[in-house]
């Protein structure tokens, strides 16, 4: 019988398949003593289902056979190479069993086994052996330390742990901690979603989520991919990855504290992230990004449902309590609520028992009485042309069993007329349902539609599938043609000549790249800067220049407005004077005498070299207080004009820029330009580790901006 699937097109993909689709298993270690794990993994291919053959290796047992399986004393043994090994035994003895299985032809390997470099400089050691022995014959494996990978499609179950068979569903599960992302699946049971894929993927020693997120997004099986991940190592490829898969990706990222840090080195030998170029990478690619482990069983439940097309949507509950706490929600999570029209409302009143309440979005039905007509509203309000979706929350009573009309309308169950609902109108209804959790949990499984548990995380769960599919169908903006001006050979050359952390000679290198800077020159003495000054022309700037003092301010080592020679010469004195009683042993290279600059507003862009996400850039608002306002935002490098401006936009020192009480709203297309130029010269040289320019001066009088101060470290 043929286990494995057509395969997929991809390289990478035909990788995964015989991982998940494996005519033939060898479980190494197996052995009928009740203690073994490698037995547990055995009891689950049997339980879930599994079809194709299985052999059993244990060179330490004298074991005919072990439920049924027989055994040999090594692969070499096996009367064919199987498709997939699975090694569960004493990390120390690991890479024996890689190099016997390689050498065998054996190309794929689940490795659950622990100990590596989670613990010590042994695993470590071990690890890399494993890793060599792998690439010496081109097998890739899943591991270690982890449970490695279950497929519901075909009963596939290598965990090492006894359990029952989900229900078969659309969802996959990629987790980089095997407890939790069984928890995930156990969270499926209940709430009308099934399992398509599992993987466990340990300490990523060869195959990581990177690979496993690539398969998933072509496999067929799968439309909803849920990730648990503690570190990101291949940040530009994950989201290379996740820019071509057109379903929904929900991550939650933990350690990204300096204790959950901690905790996660003892766990999978994670490294943490910067959070904040995590969040700028997910939102650039449409990953939905969650903070806590229910959120995942929620977004699975909106994408359930139709999409969501547009943020107009009716809110409807018997409850006038409960359609004051969702449109609160609602307005929070920018929903816009539909205007049904008049005539719609007017309908209504017949069905009204006491006429006390008026009719209006939010739809509050605490007037009426009629079993049925609950159904009938939410078809008329999805039929509306003026709907996207709608939002129901319902309390379903724990009352005693009589029959009167208020038992009726609270329990009667419209689930048929609901489903169809949405089938017909092609929108999603998010309904909640609140009640004693066994009847709650019971009315779910008998529904055809996911039930959300609270109406927090319905509005929430649908926020996010709304602004999922807004961004895959809004086209995006390429970086496509090079900005003009970019001298590469050029920076190139300074980049060579000028290693290690520098001060304002920056602005040669920004200069390079098309960036205005402001005009400058370095004094050593009082009369060379009497001499600069008078070239550059009064008045004129004054700044120390040390690499002990890149933050001038800290050392008063800038004195502005200077109008003559004698200004000039006191304050080459004072400069100096100053960074010798900030630092005795400093480092004193001159003065740098500038330009003195226009009026305008003083923001910063910045940029860092990521080790998983590449270069980044920052930009907002800058000068003295740019750590203490922290009011910027970040994007991934090279960033467009369209992405930048977007972003500049939402932060609170626009305000300025665009004309705060009364005054005139400034030019910001040089400052969006200067942003995308750095933003390429991050990306085009890995060397700058990091860069400030700040601060950079957006002009009053609209002529554009210029860079007043840079520093950069290059390695």
């Amino acid at each position: 019988m043929k286990l494995l699937r057509k395969s997929f097109q991809s390289q990478g993909s035909q990788a995964m398949e015989k991982i998940f689709y494996p005519n033939s298993i060898v479980i190494i270690g197996l052995s009928s003593r009740s203690d073994n794990l490698s037995r547990m993994i055995l009891e689950n291919l049997l339980i879930w289902g599994y079809r194709g053959k299985i052999f059993g290796v244990n060179p330490k047992r004298d074991e005919p056979y072990v439920e049924g399986i027989k055994m040999y004393k090594t692969v070499e043994d096996l009367p064919e190479v199987p498709d997939l090994a699975v090694c569960l035994i004493p990390a120390r003895f690991v890479p024996e069993q890689v190099e016997l299985c390689g050498k065998f032809g054996i190309k794929r390997m689940a490795i659950p086994s622990g100990g590596f470099s989670e613990f010590s400089e042994e695993g470590r050691q071990i690890s890399e052996l494993i890793r060599l022995n792998a690439r010496k014959y081109s097998l890739r494996f899943v591991g270690p330390n982890g449970l490695t990978v279950a497929n519901r499609e075909n009963g596939l179950c290598l965990p090492f742990v006894p359990l029952s068979p989900p229900p078969l569903g659309e969802v996959s599960v990629i987790a980089q901690s095997g407890g939790l992302g069984m928890t995930i699946w156990d969270g499926f049971i209940d709430e009308n979603l099934g399992l398509a894929k599992f993987v466990s993927v340990g300490n990523k020693l060869d195959l990581d989520e990177v690979d496993f997120l690539e398969y998933f997004g072509q496999d067929p099986a799968t439309k909803i991919i849920l990730m648990y991940l503690e570190d990101i190592q291949r940040g530009n490829d994950l989201i290379e990855v996740a820019k071509n898969i057109d379903k929904p990706i929900i991550v939650l990222k933990s350690n990204t504290t300096p204790i959950g840090s901690k905790a996660a080195m003892s766990h999978t030998a994670a490294l943490s992230n910067d959070d904040e170029i995590v969040d700028a990478a997910f939102k650039k690619v449409g990953i939905i990004r969650i903070y806590n482990f229910h959120d995942f069983i929620a977004m699975a439940k909106a994408f359930k449902l139709p999409p969501l097309k547009g943020k107009r949507i009716v809110v409807i509950s018997q409850s006038g309590g409960f359609t004051v706490t969702a449109a609160d929600l609602c307005f929070q999570a920018g929903f816009d609520f539909a205007d049904l029209g008049e005539e719609f409302y007017q309908n209504l009143y017949q069905y009204s028992k006491a006429g006390v309440i008026k009719f209006s979005n939010p739809l509050d039905l605490g007037d009426v009485y009629d079993p049925g007509f609950t159904s009938h509203i939410l078809f008329s309000v999805l039929h509306n042309e003026n709907t996207d979706g709608a939002f129901y929350i319902r309390h379903w009573p724990n009352m005693p069993d009589s029959d009167n009309l208020i038992s009726e309308m609270l329990h009667k169950d419209f689930s048929k007329e609901t489903w169809g609902t949405i089938l017909s109108s092609g929108k999603p209804i998010g309904i909640c349902l609140l009640g004693a959790p066994h009847i709650i949990t019971q009315i779910k499984k008998n529904a055809n539609f996911p039930i959300f548990n609270g109406p927090e995380e319905m509005v929430r769960a649908m926020a996010a599938q709304r602004d999922f599919y807004r961004q895959k169908t809004t086209p995006t903006a390429s970086p496509g043609v090079l900005p003009d001006n970019l001298d590469q050979p050029a920076a190139q050359n300074w980049i060579a000549e000028h290693p290690g952390i520098r001060g304002e000679e920056a602005l040669n290198l920004l200069s390079i790249y098309g960036i205005p800077v402001i005009d400058s020159l370095l004094a050593q003495n009082e009369d060379q800067a009497i001499e600069q000054a008078g070239k550059i022309g009064y008045p004129v700037v004054m700044k120390v220049a040390s690499l002990d003092a890149l933050h001038k301010s800290e050392v008063q080592g800038v004195i502005a407005n200077i109008k003559n020679a004698k200004e000039v010469r006191e304050a080459f004195l004072t400069i100096k004077r100053n960074l010798f009683n900030f630092k005795p042993e400093a480092r004193f290279e001159g003065v740098r005498i500038q330009k003195m600059a226009s009026e305008g507003y003083d923001m910063f862009i910045g940029g860092k070299y990521d080790r998983s996400f590449g270069a980044v850039v920052y930009f907002g608002l800058g000068g003295v207080y740019v750590e203490v306002f922290k009011d910027f935002d970040l994007a991934l490098c090279p960033a467009t004009p369209a992405e930048i401006e977007i972003k500049l936009k939402k932060l609170k020192s626009y305000a300025l820029l665009s004309g705060a009480r009364g005054k005139t709203a400034v030019n910001i297309s040089s400052y969006i330009d200067s942003i995308m130029r750095i933003s390429y010269l991050l990306y085009h040289f890995p060397q700058i580790k990091e860069l400030d320019v700040n601060p950079f001066r957006i002009l009053s009088d609209g002529s554009g901006g210029v860079a007043l101060d840079a520093r950069i470290r290059i390695e």
